[in-house]
């Protein structure tokens, strides 16, 4: 964001982006110690939308509204070469802020309607969003300037009430969400598997994984409908990279919970997000809304369980189910020394989170290891299952450096994929595009693009 802008030679500092709509960027910016509102006009293509001369329209539009009796902010200076106005800074929440929060918007409603029959009686429609509305010492405020010829189509009763009364309501997580957002993962992969990339194994994974920033975890957004959870915003261990759907029959909101996504859970770089290359509904709305595809890929290779399987250990290893809260300091130590970390115990000590590890639908029989003579285990693999799935997912797989290339961690997969099978598992999916995996027959099946938005 540019520090300052200048409008008609005078120069306002920039604090902060309020919001970018179909004409314009708007800032809160500052001069002489008063706040005001600086739109920068932008010729961005809109598809849906056509404005003409978009300053014009802006005037115009602002000399419609104020005949009609609509409260908006007062226009304090326009520069038509430099396509900027400034406008007063009308300071409060808006009514989509409060919307997400879960506050009643009942206060207001008859103020939007008593704008609305003067919008209509002067032959006009707002932009009813409840973005462009401000709430500020109990009084509403219609803070942009957009209107258009009245169509009933587009008033307040038949299209703007849908998004001031919604039947899905916006909520931050809560640990008490946990099973709401597995059922909503796995619910999600059943109607549509250009998610899979996401599913409730990886969320249940992650949510335990020691470099996971709890702390932070009420920034993931959910979206529900009676109770049930129908669209989510998670960040992926850490924020700059966030994992982002609905269901099918709420894929409306995809647009908002990117918006939401991109305002909550991006770093100082930006905010990625991974989409199937056949998705073209969320890549266009990803796209429209200012995300940029990067040279970055996901991709998930899928393995048939419909066949049969055999392992057999090296000489001198046995197999070992692991317990994740019994075990865990040998599993950490594992996967320390299998992930390259080195062999150094003491620094390996010191990075152990001393929380254990709960896994709420982790079966112990699918956590398998290779231990030594001495016990020790030197090669692991994980598969998550869960009975209202078709599939397992394989998540980690690895083996210390010194045991490698002997077929330890193929043996041990083989061994859980039986066991996957005898459980009702018709294929498993791996995050990877590894050699070691093609080996054992998986094949390449879905690929996953970033987009970027800075």
């Amino acid at each position: 964001m540019e520090q300052e802008l200048t409008v008609n030679e005078r120069s306002y500092r920039l604090l902060r982006l309020l919001g970018k709509g179909k004409g314009g960027y708007s800032y809160l910016a500052e001069r002489d110690g008063q706040q005001v509102v600086v739109k920068q006009i932008h010729h961005e293509p809109c598809d849906y939308y056509a404005f003409g001369n978009k300053i014009e329209a802006e005037l115009r539009d602002y000399e419609r509204l104020q005949k009609a009796g609509i409260r908006i902010p007062g226009m304090q200076a326009v520069d038509r070469e430099a396509e900027r106005i400034v406008k007063d800074y009308i300071e409060g929440p808006t009514v989509m802020e409060l919307v997400r929060s879960g506050a009643s918007v009942e206060p207001y409603l008859h103020q939007v309607r008593d704008m609305a029959a003067k919008a209509m009686a002067a032959g006009l429609n707002i932009d009813y969003y409840p973005t462009n509305f401000v709430v500020h010492n109990g009084l509403l405020w219609y803070v942009d300037y957009e209107c258009n010829d009245y169509s009933e189509q587009w008033d307040f009763e038949h299209w703007g009430i849908q998004y001031w009364q919604p039947k899905v309501r916006f909520c931050g997580y809560r640990d008490e969400d946990y099973e709401a957002v597995c059922d909503f993962l796995i619910e999600l992969n059943q109607k549509d598997r250009t998610h899979i990339n996401w599913n409730w194994a990886r969320f249940e994974w992650m949510m335990e994984h020691p470099e996971f920033d709890k702390s932070a975890s009420s920034s993931i957004g959910l979206w529900r409908s009676e109770g049930k959870v129908v669209g989510a915003a998670i960040y992926d261990m850490y924020f700059g990279e966030a994992f982002c759907a609905a269901l099918p029959e709420h894929e409306a909101l995809y647009p908002e919970i990117l918006d939401y996504a991109f305002r909550e859970l991006k770093d100082d770089s930006g905010l990625a997000v991974a989409i199937h290359t056949e998705n073209t509904a969320e890549i266009r709305a990803a796209e429209l809304t200012g995300f940029e595809r990067i040279d970055q890929k996901e991709t998930i290779m899928e393995l048939s369980l419909d066949r049969a399987f055999s392992s057999n250990l090296p000489e001198g290893l046995q197999l070992r189910e692991m317990d994740q809260i019994a075990d865990r300091d040998a599993l950490e130590w594992l996967f320390w020394q299998g992930f390259d970390h080195g062999d150094d115990q003491e620094a390996f000590e010191r990075s152990l989170d001393p929380v254990p590890h709960v896994r709420r639908h982790f079966n112990k029989a699918l956590c398998l290891s290779a231990t030594d003579p001495s016990g020790e285990p030197v090669s692991h693999c994980s598969l998550w299952f869960h009975p209202d799935t078709d599939y397992a997912y394989v998540e980690p797989v690895c083996t210390i450096p010194g045991c490698r290339g002997k077929g330890i961690a193929a043996a041990l997969l083989s061994e859980a994929f039986f066991r996957a099978k005898a459980l009702g598992a018709k294929k498993a999916y791996v995050i990877s595009d590894l050699p070691f995996y093609e080996k054992l027959g998986f094949q390449k099946a879905q690929q996953f693009t970033f987009y970027r938005k800075v």
